[in-house]
């Protein structure tokens, strides 16, 4: 009876409605009922099709009469679907908001249409209910969520404040909007309400505290997210106005065109960045104050390389986030909202869209990570996307970073002919197509011979590129390809296993595929990662056919489309079988038919007919080795894999059959051990390269396959070598999970006889391969053994070992250093023991005697101080060592051990540093390591130059086998700018080499990247290097100019009547021949911001408003910047100056110190 009786009021809300409907208000009224029944139960989509059906069918019914008013049947559509929201927002506004998303999930309204519709709804709908809830004053029409917001936020004590207005809430006497509403339900619910939350964990777990922290935690990111979502409209609104449909030609050869104004499309990525790095830091501000204001850091305080990680965690990855606090999910759910909002569909981001959008933020705190993004699929609710929103977010992605950065060159080549156009080409079923052309000034079109593909694919949306002259292309790109190629080169040389085979394989289970044409065969890859192509080409020596254009969140990124002769592979398995690991399984394993193994289809039908044993192997490790996760069907995975024999003539599944087989097969035959773990590590690494995931954070090491079959031979593969794994099904998917001990032992395979880690141009860096280097290293074993004197001093034998390789160094003590050597005619071994050496902390360059000498490497006293205190220690015994048995002189092995014990922290190993610009355009410069002696020595070295922890750089120790970090600060690299031309000693010498260094880096990035870092070391630099002595300078104010000539200055740190530090800065100064001094006070406010006022003299010559020009001008000249001049409803004119006024006085020398010294007493 409820819904029918709410259905009677919605009735009669329509017919007051129709009044102004006109033309289609008796359609609408009849519509209501049916609508809101439907909504009421939650049919949301059902309800969207009936109101269409409903207006289509009135179209049909007055059809000439729409066409003579120029109504489409579109637009007749979103006249009911706005009337229908309009009259359910007066029943139920949520209910309401879900309807009207429905209608946008369901391609009805465009989005940038429905939250126009939105604000018209609820302004109207305010007007009339202002005076009903206590939440928004009287006449006042603001959305009733932000007026919620801005009544807690203002309050002396917001969570009082709430409890109050919740319990009026319950009592009926208001109506809450979400967040609000959810966040009541969890913090005072109502008896009947908090009996059902009580049959969850979550909520018995819900103490005071804790609902203290959920409170402030949607408190905070209601106020970013508002920041945010207010900027997005507008983005939403501008790319509207970017990329404009237009009619070209003359009849009958008119076509529709899309125009893009590029100026406003980089203006717009620029705004939407900025947009969100402010909002992110009123979330990190906001969250520290609530933290330390109410005592709850443990809850609150984020951890931003956790909130990072679990933005962008796939959903199988969501359940290891299950125990982060309230902060990380808020910091999480902004950067996850954007990245979903603007085409990235992942799995917490379509949680923190619904929840913040929908269905009230509080439940994305309560509910673990996985169960909001399980709820939150439930909904069935997808943010939509029309073509010409998808035409103007693929023009969009053209300039964002970094790949705007990397590929500048290919976008100035796209508009240099003229404007940008695109033109329909056709449409398929997931897919539309665009031609793109160059608008001349004459209105004719010149092709590029480019096409915009934008496709659906599975849940997400993909934007690309295409090109149609490949040879033009070829040649644009060719310092990229070159770059690679080079690159490929050096990979070449340092495979640490000789035959390429094992290497080739595993790609090939991946990511290179093998074609058929016809009745001729060939290799195949695409890749946008240029790393990828590097690693790819040493091995099979490819031919680039292809290039496309992604266009991705990081910006445009380049697509290599590579093939090959299967020949090469054929010869690889040629050569193996004579004299690599083919015949060693062949003369080892008693496998000598093997040997006789001389292509690609000879190798598939020798594994066919030993398929019995590979499937032995395999039903024996599943017995204790391997764990099976629920969801994974077992019985079904083994019946597949016995019949894989019968399709073993099929590359695409031989392919992803053919290197585990083989792997099985050697542990059976031969065991672990160091050669057949070489072999195995070969072939693991670069399937971990192709499609695996490592995260040194979370310690695991994950294999993707497409077929659960697959999925458990490789599962059982690791099983034979020692690493325990799980075999489980991710919904898209299966995945081979190591965990823990095991993925650090699979990550110091990799590591070790895999690619090598590539250094410089960054675009053919192996990122899972430096995470694999974070992750390796913690079953490192290091020893000495062999003290024995020599010819100059003493020498010793050093082992160093890691799951199941090692490697036996010399350590000499020569009269001028400590020398560690190992040398061989095997480049692959010294290759081995670089890698185990750089496990233990030292870099050390591989290096041959002449054009046919031993291959060596060779690491002195600085560079081993440098390394892991466990390295540290083993050579500090030997020396001890040493001296005792006089093999040494003790004065000379003094300085050695100083240098041991205390450890060194080189300028070249400054390259630890990871260097990037977040989202926002924020410069990031951060140590990462698990090692707590490495976080320590890392911060030690900032002191030693001058650098002060919580100010200039922030430490986070590592816990539970994660990674801590050292974080350099803005004000961090400012100060050490400042510290390479006005510090002394040894603090001089160690701030120049890291800024040369930094600045180096930062070049060779480019870009924005550079003009960042460049920035803030200019401001560093500039402090104290002006004076204010004979300073004289015109400016304009308002449009007027003024005169500005400095006679007297001081500025002094004096305490306000709170105790609080303040600065007071007094400029003496001639303004347009009027003599005054000129007093602004700084003091710490809402969140430690630095602010300083001052107010306009009533007594001055002309008077206040007179005065505040002069003010304002001597503000401008010494600092660049105008103030805040803002006039009162008493008639005072106040003067506002903030941080970046203070960074202007910071640079002059007579100002310099105070500042410096009051910024050290306010700051934490």
């Amino acid at each position: 009876m409820e819904m029918w009786r709410r259905c009677g009021e919605a009735a009669s809300a329509a017919a007051l409605y129709s009044v102004y409907s006109g033309l289609y208000s008796e359609a609408v009224v009849s519509s209501v009922a049916s609508a809101v029944a439907l909504v009421d139960v939650g049919r949301f989509r059902e309800a969207v099709e009936y109101v269409q059906k409903a207006a289509k069918a009135l179209y049909e019914a007055a059809k000439e009469a729409f066409e003579r008013m120029k109504v489409t049947v579109q637009r007749l559509v979103e006249l009911f679907v706005e009337a229908i929201t309009r009259v359910l927002a007066w029943i139920d506004e949520h209910r309401a908001y879900l309807f009207l998303m429905a209608a946008v999930a369901a391609g009805v309204v465009a989005l940038s249409a429905a939250l126009n519709m939105w604000g018209l709804v609820e302004f109207d709908k305010l007007a009339y209910a202002a005076s009903l809830t206590p939440f928004i004053p009287a006449g006042v029409r603001e959305h009733p969520r932000e007026e919620a917001f801005k009544v807690l936020r203002e309050a002396p004590d917001p969570y009082k404040r709430f409890k109050e207005i919740a319990k009026a809430a319950n009592a009926g006497e208001v109506k809450l909007a979400e967040p609000w509403e959810s966040l009541r339900v969890l913090i005072l619910p109502t008896p009947s309400e908090e009996s059902r939350l009580m049959k969850g964990k979550a909520y018995r777990e819900l103490d005071e505290g804790k609902k203290k922290a959920l409170f402030y935690a949607v408190l905070a990111l209601e106020e970013a997210f508002g920041v945010y979502r207010s900027a997005l409209r507008e983005v939403v609104e501008g790319l509207g106005k970017a990329v404009q449909r237009v009619e070209v030609g003359e009849e009958p050869f008119r076509r529709v065109v899309y125009m893009a104004d590029l100026g406003l499309l980089t203006q717009l990525a620029e705004e939407e960045g900025k947009a969100f790095e402010d909002a992110l830091k009123i979330l990190r501000k906001r969250l520290n104050e609530y933290a330390v204001r109410h005592v709850l850091r443990d809850l609150l305080d984020v951890d931003e390389d956790m909130a990072r990680r679990l933005a962008e965690a796939k959903a199988p990855e969501l359940s290891e986030f299950s125990g982060v606090n309230f902060g990380v999910k808020a910091y999480a759910a902004l950067i996850a909202y954007r990245e979903y909002t603007l085409g990235r569909r992942g799995a917490f981001g379509k949680a923190a869209w619904h929840w913040l959008e929908e269905g009230g933020s509080a439940w994305l705190f309560y509910y673990a990570p996985n169960t909001a993004r399980i709820e939150a699929e439930r909904a069935k609710v997808e943010r939509p996307a029309e073509v010409g929103e998808m035409v103007a977010e693929a023009f969009r992605r053209l300039f964002l970073k970094p790949g705007a950065d990397h590929y500048s060159r290919f976008v100035e080549e796209l508009v240099k002919g003229g404007k940008l156009a695109l033109m329909f080409e056709k449409e398929t079923e997931s897919s539309y197509v665009f031609k793109l052309y160059n608008m001349r000034e004459g209105g004719g079109l010149v092709d590029l011979g480019i096409e915009l593909w934008i496709e659906k694919v599975g849940k997400g949306i993909i934007y690309a590129l295409k090109f149609d002259d490949v040879e033009r292309w070829l040649e644009f790109f060719k310092p990229e390809l070159e770059t690679a190629m080079k690159a490929a080169e050096e990979v070449g040389g340092r495979l640490p296993v000789e035959d390429r085979l094992p290497y080739m394989l595993s790609w090939a289970t991946s990511d290179v595929a093998i074609t058929r044409k016809k009745t001729m065969r060939a290799l195949a890859m695409s890749t946008s990662h240029l790393w990828q192509f590097a690693e790819t080409h040493a091995l099979f020596g490819w031919s680039v056919v292809g290039l496309s254009m992604s266009l991705t969140l990081e910006g445009p990124k380049l697509v290599v489309v590579v093939g090959a002769p299967l020949k090469n592979l054929d010869d690889a398995i040629r050569i193996s079988a004579e004299g690599g690991w083919l015949k060693m399984l062949g003369t080892k394993a008693g496998l000598e038919d093997l040997i006789h193994v001389k292509s690609w289809d000879g190798l598939k039908q020798w594994v066919a007919d030993h398929w019995g044993e590979v499937l032995g192997a395999v039903n024996e490790l599943l017995k204790e080795d391997v764990e099976i996760g629920s969801g994974f069907d077992l019985a079904g995975a083994l019946k597949k894999l016995e019949g894989l024999k019968s399709e073993l003539g099929d590359d695409k599944t031989a392919r992803k059959v053919i290197a585990p087989a083989l792997l099985l097969i050697q542990a059976e035959r031969l065991g672990v051990n160091e050669e057949t773990l070489s072999y195995f590590a070969a072939v693991i690494s670069d399937a971990v390269g192709g499609d695996g995931f490592v995260s040194a954070a979370m310690r695991v090491v994950i294999l993707t396959s497409g077929e659960r079959e697959i999925d458990l031979l490789w599962a059982a593969t690791l099983a034979a070598y020692g690493i325990k794994t799980k075999a489980v099904n991710v919904g898209s998917g299966y995945q081979v999970v190591a965990s823990g001990d095991d993925a650090v032992k699979l990550a110091d395979l990799y590591f070790l006889y895999g690619p090598p880690l590539l250094e410089g141009d960054e675009k053919v860096i192996n990122h899972k391969l430096v995470e694999v280097v974070r992750l390796g290293a913690r079953g490192l074993g290091i020893s000495w053994e062999r003290l024995r004197p020599t010819k100059s001093g003493g020498a010793a034998d050093l082992i160093i070992s890691v799951s199941g390789a090692a490697v036996k160094y010399n350590v000499y003590l020569r009269g001028d250093a400590i020398v560690l050597k190992f040398q061989s005619t095997n480049r692959g071994r010294v290759e081995l023991a670089a890698r185990l050496l750089r496990l233990a902390g030292v870099t050390a360059e591989v290096k041959r005697e002449g054009v046919e000498g031993m291959w060596y490497i060779e690491v002195t006293t600085d560079k081993l101080a440098a390394g892991r205190e466990e390295l540290r220690k083993v050579l500090a015994e030997i020396v001890k060592r040493a001296v005792e048995n006089d093999l040494v002189d003790a004065g000379k092995a003094e300085g050695w051990l100083v240098k041991l014990e205390e450890g060194l922290v080189l300028a070249e190993e400054l390259s630890k540093y990871g260097m990037w610009l977040s989202g926002g355009g924020a410069l990031i410069i951060r140590f990462g390591s698990t090692s707590r002696d490495s976080i320590e020595q890392e911060a030690a070295w900032l002191e030693k130059m001058g650098l002060r922890e919580g100010r200039h750089f922030s430490v986070k120790m590592p816990e539970g086998g994660k990674n801590g970090y050292v974080s350099i600060l803005r004000e961090g690299l400012a100060h050490a700018a400042w510290l390479s031309v006005r510090g002394s000693g040894e603090q001089q010498k160690l701030a120049a080499d890291f800024v040369k260094y930094i600045l180096e880096r930062a070049k060779k990035k480019g870009g924005a990247f550079y003009e960042k870092v460049k920035e803030i070391i200019d401001e560093g630099m500039s402090r104290g290097s002006l004076t204010l002595e004979g300073f004289e300078k015109r400016v304009e104010v308002n449009g007027e100019e003024h005169t500005v000539k400095v006679e007297g200055w001081s500025a002094e740190l004096e305490k306000g009547k709170s105790g609080k530090p303040l600065l007071r800065i007094k400029i003496t100064a001639k303004v347009d021949d009027v003599l005054r001094e000129y007093a602004i006070t700084y003091g710490r406010y809402d969140g430690n911001t630095a602010k300083a006022f001052a107010y306009a003299s009533a007594d001055a010559p002309g008077g206040r408003e007179a005065d505040a020009k002069r003010f304002a001008a001597v503000i401008k000249a010494l600092t660049g910047r105008e103030p805040g001049v803002y006039l009162r409803s008493d008639g005072t004119i106040e003067i506002e100056c903030g941080r970046e006024h203070l960074d202007g006085f910071w640079r002059y020398k007579e100002l310099a110190d105070a500042i410096e010294k009051w910024l050290e007493q306010t700051e934490g």
